[in-house]
């Protein structure tokens, strides 16, 4: 047994010290091992923990694996060609070729491939490069894919990336394709900042506003648009503030419609039983202090006429009966 157990002598604080070292052990045997360091690998610089992981040490060099961590049962067994891999969890790595500098963490995970990060039971994928998928069952269907980015579970997908374009997706199961290139689609609502805490700066820091933008901007709301550009202001559509349909009018009866604001103020209104009998009025409008100052500019045919009272803009009916009319005010404010 002496080429088993062979005693040695340490020599520590002034005396010797006899250990027992155990040489040309193929397999021990126990339910608790203790110890102070564990060298483990082969001459590949692979490492092998986990019953069953990697490859068998008849075909270690068939498998031309090197610089790898299997940790876990059947870790990386049966895999190669493999280089430069972590791979942990039972299976982790299982019949995995092909594949280099990538990380594989989670039961059942797969990395082929180089330089791919998947984490998550059951993820990854057998081919693709610099892929980072993170959930349980992130696989992409087992589309061979490179440069993505995949955050989820399973079938949902909640951010995927563009890592090539740096262009990232949310609420989206893939990434499309748009002229010019979108950097952030969002599928679906968004806010920013909780309790009117918060804003958005585009080409700029947020500032005390909601919404602070640097540079030519565009509205649409399917029926008008609103550009700035350049110092200056468009609207296919005007600035509409108000529109409706006011209630039945008796003859000669006042109805408040609206407010006067300071700037122009453009307000229309249109017989509903007639659409040749409307009004409009074009006007001026100053403030001083809390007092408004309205100077009618035009005024054509109506069956009603539109005045001021105070800061109200006042609609009355002229015809000697009961109608309804239309109306729109439009403002174009100035400071």
């Amino acid at each position: 047994m002496t080429n088993v157990f062979r005693p040695t002598f340490v020599f520590a604080n002034g005396v010797y010290q006899t250990k027992l070292e155990l040489t040309n052990v193929d397999s021990v045997s126990a339910n608790t091992v203790y110890g102070f360091t564990a060298a483990f690998g082969d001459a590949s610089g692979n490492v092998y923990v986990g019953i069953g992981s990697g490859n068998p040490y008849s075909s270690l060099a068939a498998s031309s694996n090197s610089c790898n961590t299997f940790v876990g049962i059947n870790a990386g067994a049966s895999s190669s060609n493999v280089k430069n891999g972590v791979f942990l969890g039972y299976r982790s790595g299982f019949g995995t070729s092909n594949s280099s500098n990538s990380i594989s963490i989670g039961a059942n995970s797969i990395n082929g491939g180089n330089s791919n990060i998947y984490i998550g039971c059951a993820t990854g994928i057998a081919s693709g490069s610099n892929n980072i998928f993170l959930g349980p069952g992130m696989s992409n269907g087992g589309t061979a894919v490179s440069n993505q980015l995949m955050i989820g579970s399973g079938s949902n997908t909640a951010i995927v990336g563009d890592l090539s374009s740096n262009r990232v997706g949310i609420n989206l199961s893939n990434l499309p394709t748009t002229t010019p290139s979108v950097t952030l689609d969002v599928n679906g609502f968004t806010r920013i900042g909780t309790n009117a805490n918060g804003g958005l700066g585009i080409n700029m820091l947020p500032g005390n506003y909601a919404l602070d933008v640097t540079g030519a901007q565009r509205i649409q709301d399917g029926v008008g648009t609103l550009t700035f550009s350049n110092g200056i202001q468009t609207s296919t559509g005007g600035f509409n503030s108000v529109t409706g349909i006011s209630a039945a009018l008796l003859y000669t009866e006042p109805t408040n419609i609206g407010v006067w604001k300071k700037g122009l103020v453009m307000v229309s209104a249109q017989d509903t039983s007639n659409s040749t009998n409307f009004t409009s009025q074009l006007a001026m409008v100053c403030l001083t202090g809390t007092t408004y100052t309205v100077t009618a500019m035009s005024s054509v045919n109506s069956n009603a006429t539109i005045t001021a009272s105070t800061s109200n803009i006042v609609l009355t009916n002229n015809v000697n009966d009961t109608r309804r009319y239309n109306y729109s005010i439009t403002y174009f404010p100035r400071p």
